[in-house]
């Protein structure tokens, strides 16, 4: 009897240990959430002009190592690009369904006057961290998003300028805050942290079936409609950005409108 005693009260106190460090991780995913001191609130119904371009020209964009822009059929090797830095409202989430509701984000887009082709790209921040993820678009489980449309290039993008690469750590300039001077330009970017053993590219997807939650590449889509952002992850998301590249400069009429939203997986 005095042994099966102990076995009862050796499971009791695994359960409590087990409840306990539950109980803990939910309260620091909590407590500890994106780091929104550095970037601005931001909505799900947003408008952007050409001046929103903040960077390029230039063929690639940041990670670890640069990743190449001209990898997405459509794109060719001379291609040179303009891309702005974009953080959305909400967050998808994939993982263990215990801990927070799986969800997708849909993303509702519209251009007016496009000129050439404009590309999707994601990136994410781990939640409670500067740990990031970014897209995959080479190989198995690559995704991304291109647009093209009819309009006649402008002349020239004067405000953007090309990002300087930095290695692990990444800061970037955020679109959603307008009429920036000198000194508010600290409480309108993000740091992204890519770990130097390159991993972080197979979380995040760009799909336009949420059902297909690693992606696909579609490289024909129209320029008003609507695609999905999926995690496959076991870490929860803290905050969400999109890339957005135009391969040419844009009229002084180009406008994209982006509205969000969140869907149970």
């Amino acid at each position: 009897m005095e042994f099966r005693t102990r076995v009862v009260a050796a499971f009791a106190l695994l359960i409590t240990i087990a409840a306990a460090a539950l109980a803990v991780q939910i309260s620091a995913e909590g407590l500890y959430g994106p780091e929104t001191g550095l970037e601005p609130p931001v909505s799900s119904d947003m408008t952007f002009s050409r001046a929103d371009f903040l960077y390029g020209p230039q063929d690639w964009r940041p990670y670890l190592t640069p990743l190449s822009l001209n990898t997405l059929p459509a794109a060719d090797e001379t291609r040179e690009w303009y891309f702005m830095f974009v953080r959305l409202n909400e967050t998808p989430q994939g993982g263990n369904p215990a801990l927070y509701t799986p969800r997708s984000v849909a993303v509702d887009y519209a251009f007016t006057d496009l000129s050439g082709t404009s590309a999707f790209y994601l990136y994410g921040k781990k939640f409670g961290s500067g740990r990031a993820w970014t897209s995959r678009q080479e190989g198995y489980g690559s995704s991304g998003f291109l647009v093209t449309g009819t309009a006649v290039p402008g002349r020239g993008m004067p405000q953007a300028s090309p990002l300087m690469h930095t290695g692990e750590w990444v800061e970037m300039r955020l679109a959603n805050v307008h009429g920036l001077g000198p000194d508010e330009i600290p409480t309108s970017t993000v740091s992204l942290w890519f770990p130097p053993n390159k991993v972080g590219q197979d979380s995040l997807h760009i799909t336009t079936d949420p059902a297909e939650r690693k992606g696909q590449v579609t490289i024909d889509a129209p320029t008003t409609g609507r695609f999905y952002i999926t995690h496959t992850g076991g870490s929860r998301v803290g905050a969400v950005y999109l890339l957005i590249a135009v391969d040419r400069p844009q009229p002084d009429s180009f406008s994209l409108r982006l509205q969000t939203s969140t869907e149970a997986v």
